[in-house]
């Protein structure tokens, strides 16, 4: 089922045993009825029950901006000749370039073909800077070893200061809220809204305590006092980044509406993420662009604070490069991101890909919301693509997701698009996507809300270091997630050891050692083969996909809308489709799989 992400599959489960609660179950109790995502509805009624989804509009409104203003060319043959340690000149580039960049006036610091050699991060903290490469094979910014954590940091401010109440219910799809003092928040700022764990839906592990606000202050940052403090209450696992468009008194509008419901009995909370402002956290419209990176001792590329960033056209390479160094955490992480993008990129491999290294490709995190991930490759990682307790509202689209492994785990088929690894991941889009399989984990606790459309499951890696025969499945939903919404995507699945694969494997379905279509309900905690009371699998709202055991598709007989629209988020044809048919997978489609931009790009390159 659900690839335990980053563990040994027969660890002892005890170290990872649940506590804190005994969920209460009601079907869909939780969320009411939101907005129905464009395009989703049809004649004979709503293709998704309005109460699954949300309104997915994710990214920089009008696509990522062109940018033509050159402040400064980086002298390539004295910093880009390979050995001349280039960290102090392009740092001071990006600070000098931001004293005079505006919304108006952004800046580009250009980097011409070269290799650029780094000690020490690349510090993108000024608003309206563009890092540009020449392209990623030709700028390339390599890590000097042991030096850096991350190759280049866009945003990095932890010392948050203040925290409010909001005042009342903030039903789920609200444009306003109301806080307890507004005085020092301004129009355009980002906050984090969160609330204390709602234990009739969210169960956390005993160490699936990442990416979220403790009880107290000093978590999950460098130094201490990283979040402002909570004053009653347990941890924070559900929340997500809003934008504030007017303020009237002490009640903000909103330039989004939140994804899930926040309930004044959770005592919700806001603070600032994302301001701009001197002292405040908070960088905006800071891109990086055509270049090539790698060397990162932890992550190669961190988003922290950031609202309107990019990343677009560049490679990321985790490889070993020399001694013990290489890219060991993620390729990217994007941690209190609002509306930041990620697209046209190659993000492959890593120094170390076993369980508890990390090894990750794309991350999406610390309550994230509404960023746009779109038309990549993932390749050769622990997990390729991840959510970790993300903030809903994020499209994860038309990417190329594959080869997902352990080394020291041979035969083991991990995750490959994995929609929650620390709870509560909740209300991402998954569509179009090429991927090894699809699904969330429960290693370290469970997620709801998260819908998958229009994508191709192959069922196992295309070039695994050794024959996938633990875990392999087109589908997993892990123990006590719910309400995951599966729509119109064909999911294949193969024999494993000679034996035919089975349509379902839940709470009394056959062993985890068969391949199967959909793997629901296990996984909860360390042992894979642990299973929860069936919450899962009553939960799981499956409509119109294909599948290779019973060669059919299979409509959910109480709904008779049976059209699938082309999209859950856009309203036409991507560009980088080009002639290529779009859709190109689904079961309505003839074939059902044609060609995804992203997989093409990456096949060529073989």
């Amino acid at each position: 089922m659900l690839m335990r992400l980053g563990f040994f599959p027969r660890l002892s489960a005890g170290a990872f045993v649940f506590f804190f609660f005994v969920l209460t179950i009601a079907l869909r109790a939780k969320e009411p009825t939101g907005t129905v995502a464009d395009g989703s509805a049809g004649k004979g009624g709503d293709l998704i029950p309005p109460d699954l989804i949300t309104r997915w509009n994710p990214g920089i409104p009008g696509g990522i901006p062109a940018v033509a203003t050159i402040y400064t060319t980086m002298p390539a043959a004295i910093y880009g000749d390979g050995k001349t340690d280039a960290t102090a000149a392009i740092n001071s580039a990006i600070q000098a370039a931001g004293t005079i960049a505006t919304a108006t006036n952004p800046q580009v610091i250009y980097l011409p073909a070269g290799t650029y050699r780094i000690s020490d991060s690349i510090l993108m903290n000024r608003s309206y800077v563009v890092l540009r490469g020449a392209g990623p094979g030709l700028t390339k910014i390599v890590g000097i070893p042991g030096a850096q954590q991350a190759s280049i940091r866009v945003g990095w401010k932890w010392d948050y200061t203040g925290v409010w109440y909001v005042i009342g219910d903030v039903p789920k799809g609200s444009t306003s809220l109301t806080v307890s003092d507004a005085k020092t928040i301004e129009v355009g700022d980002v906050l984090q809204i969160d609330q204390c764990d709602d234990f009739r839906y969210v169960r956390i592990a005993p160490d699936g305590v990442l990416h979220k606000r403790q009880p107290t202050t000093g978590m999950d940052g460098p130094g201490t006092g990283a979040y402002p403090g909570v004053t009653r209450g347990p941890w924070r696992s559900v929340g997500q980044q809003i934008e504030v468009a007017a303020k009237h008194g002490n009640t903000l509008s909103l330039s989004s509406p939140t994804h899930i419901a926040f309930e004044s009995v959770q005592i919700p909370q806001v603070f600032k993420t994302a301001t701009a402002r001197a002292g405040e956290p908070g960088t905006r419209y800071a891109g990086i662009e055509d270049l090539y990176v790698s060397g990162g001792t932890a992550d190669n590329i961190t988003f922290v604070n950031t609202a309107y960033c990019w990343v677009k056209n560049i490679e990321s390479d985790g490889r070993f490069l020399d001694a013990d160094h290489g890219m060991s955490r993620m390729h990217i992480d994007l941690i209190h991101a609002y509306r930041c993008e990620i697209r046209d990129s190659y993000f492959h491999h890593a120094r170390r890909i076993n369980y508890g290294n990390i090894s990750y490709g794309i991350s999406i995190s610390n309550q994230s919301s509404d960023n746009l991930v779109e038309n990549n490759i993932s390749v050769h990682h622990n997990k390729p693509v991840i959510m970790h307790a993300s903030g809903g509202g994020n499209v994860i689209a038309y990417n190329y997701v594959d080869n997902a492994y352990i080394v020291n785990a041979p035969g083991w088929q991990e995750s490959g698009i994995d929609g929650s690894h620390e709870s509560f991941s909740h209300h991402d889009l998954f569509e179009g996507n090429w991927a090894s399989n699809l699904g969330a984990d429960g290693t370290h606790g469970n997620s709801g809300w998260q819908t998958w459309f229009r994508n191709y499951a192959q069922g196992r890696n295309s070039s695994p270091p050794s024959p996938d025969t633990g875990n392999v499945r087109a589908v997993d939903v892990a123990g006590w997630s719910r309400e995951h919404t599966f729509v119109g995507n064909v999911l294949n699945v193969e024999a494993v050891n000679g034996i035919p694969p089975v349509y379902e494997c839940a709470t009394d379905g056959p062993s985890m050692d068969t391949g199967a279509v959909f793997r629901i309900g296990c996984g909860a905690g360390a042992d894979y083969r642990d299973r929860d009371d069936g919450t899962s699998l009553s939960h799981l709202y499956r409509h119109g996909n294909w599948d290779s055991v019973t060669k059919t598709v299979i409509w959910d007989p109480h709904n008779p809308n049976r059209l699938l629209p082309p999209s859950l988020y856009l309203t036409k044809k991507p560009a980088f489709f080009g002639d290529s048919p779009w859709p190109w997978a689904g079961p309505d489609l003839k074939p059902m799989v044609g060609t995804l931009p992203a997989k093409a790009r990456y096949d060529r390159m073989q």
